[in-house]
């Protein structure tokens, strides 16, 4: 006597209404493969089929993991975020990511990079035009992101926005690290600000100046863009971080969706990513503004984006005159 087929492809058939019927089978029965593959498949009542698709359209909608993105203007403390990132459970985190940057190749870092097929591509005698990255990035981006959700683990990617709103290229002519992803993996995004005059400081001192006019009005005026491609992105602000470091990157975590590791201030010493331009030391602690010139005070005060960049972001936009 044969054994049944297995329970995915044998159809109990009763008078039940719910329960799919075959012509010619016997009803009570189970159906055996042969005949199944034979006749069942032929002889399926449209009625049936008409229930297994409604069945199958009512299964629960698959929870399709978000890559996560951290946006934020050189010198705002973006590598103590990321770092404080990092250093949550489960999280997989890319510093300083931007496939359309040009700065790379004004670097050593550009003549050696047998890793990355992007950049050797846009480096070659013949180089691929900025949709080909676009589109080589995206598809790694979705294959990391996928092998991440498998093994329980997030993606989060932190922006290089100075690549794009602080450089000579024209931030208008290409898309932003969002908008790359943007209807091709689900996003969830934060943004961290800074107050201007302390990050328009801290470029000058790391001769970081990549554009021009290099003045305070000209850096607002690419702050404001940078803010108006991220206007639907929550903020947070780095002196809140200083000041309250576990409620900030608890903040943070909920914006991402994260879990939060109470911990993480314990960690971040040993997490080690480009990008840290910064004072040193692990230390999370409020710390003075850097010197400036009566310069900075009259441009401050001359500068329209400057004002407007502050009323936006909510700093207070008067400097003390240096103490002679």
């Amino acid at each position: 006597m044969s054994s049944p087929p297995p329970k995915s492809v044998a159809l109990a058939l009763s008078g039940n209404s719910n329960t799919p019927s075959l012509e010619g089978a016997e009803p009570g029965k189970r159906v055996g493969l042969n005949w199944l593959n034979s006749e069942g498949t032929r002889r399926l009542n449209q009625n049936a089929l008409a229930r297994l698709s409604k069945l199958l359209n009512q299964r629960p909608a698959r929870n399709l993991e978000s890559v996560r993105t951290i946006h934020h203007f050189a010198c705002t403390g973006g590598t103590l975020v990321a770092r404080g990132l990092q250093s949550q459970p489960n999280t997989l985190l890319l510093s300083e990511v931007d496939p359309l940057s040009t700065l790379q190749f004004k670097t050593q870092r550009s003549r050696f990079a047998p890793t990355d097929p992007i950049l050797l591509a846009r480096g070659a005698l013949n180089p691929i035009d900025d949709t080909t990255a676009v589109e080589m990035f995206v598809a790694s981006v979705t294959v990391l992101k996928d092998r991440m959700q498998q093994i329980g683990r997030h993606l989060i990617l932190r922006d290089h926005a100075h690549s794009q709103f602080c450089t000579e290229s024209d931030w208008t002519a290409r898309p932003s690290l969002a908008h790359m992803l943007t209807d091709r993996v689900p996003l969830c995004s934060v943004l961290t600000v800074r107050h201007p005059v302390d990050s328009f400081l801290a470029l000058d001192r790391n001769n970081w100046g990549h554009f021009s006019p290099f003045t305070l009005e000209e850096y607002s005026r690419r702050y404001l863009a940078f803010l108006s491609a991220y206007e639907n992105v929550p903020i947070v602000r780095y002196e809140r971080l200083v000041a309250e470091p576990d409620e900030t990157m608890r903040e943070v975590c909920q914006h991402l969706e994260l879990s939060y590791n109470s911990d993480w201030k314990a960690l971040i010493s040993a997490v080690n990513m480009s990008g840290d331009s910064g004072r040193r030391g692990d230390k999370i602690a409020p710390r003075p503004r850097r010197e400036y010139t009566e310069m900075l005070v009259r441009e401050s005060q001359e500068s329209a984006s400057y004002s407007e960049l502050c009323q936006l972001l909510e700093y207070d936009d008067k400097i003390r005159w240096p103490e002679s």
